[in-house]
């Protein structure tokens, strides 16, 4: 699997910035909230396909990986304001799998509780876009939006 950049792979979602973080946040973590944002936690009712995105702007991706020492961190901390974007059914992003979840291509998949995905098909947002197997840790998935 090559090294995933950019949250945003197909669409134009709704972007803006009104809140700030309340917690740690990943780009490309599912999140809840207007004015405090924090990772989605629910999982059994209907969650927006509201998504982190990352700091493009200043350079940064999804994760550090790529990023040179004394760079902006990808991440955002508590208080930070958070760049979210809020896709429509057909757009394609980038977003973490949870550890221990085995996903197939064209595999459902909902909100894990933590800001991730996992596989289901109870409440799903979206679909899997490649073949990940069995993740022993929080991996990067391409998805369409249902």
């Amino acid at each position: 699997m090559s090294t995933k950049r950019s949250v945003i792979l197909k669409g134009c979602p709704e972007v803006n910035e009104e809140g700030t973080a309340s917690e740690a946040i990943k780009p490309g973590y599912l999140v809840k909230g207007v004015s405090t944002i924090a990772k989605q936690t629910g999982t059994t009712g209907s969650v927006p396909k509201a998504v982190a995105l990352e700091r493009d702007e200043l350079g940064t991706g999804i994760d550090n990986t790529l990023q040179g020492s004394g760079t902006v961190s990808a991440f955002y901390a508590s208080g930070d304001q958070v760049k979210i974007g809020v896709f429509k059914s057909g757009e394609e992003a980038t977003m973490f799998v949870a550890s221990g979840q085995d996903i197939d291509e064209d595999d459902l998949l909902e909100s894990a509780g933590d800001g991730t995905l996992a596989a289901g098909t109870t409440k799903p947002i979206a679909r899997a876009k490649e073949t990940l197997g069995a993740v022993t840790v929080e991996t990067a998935l391409r998805v369409e939006f249902l």
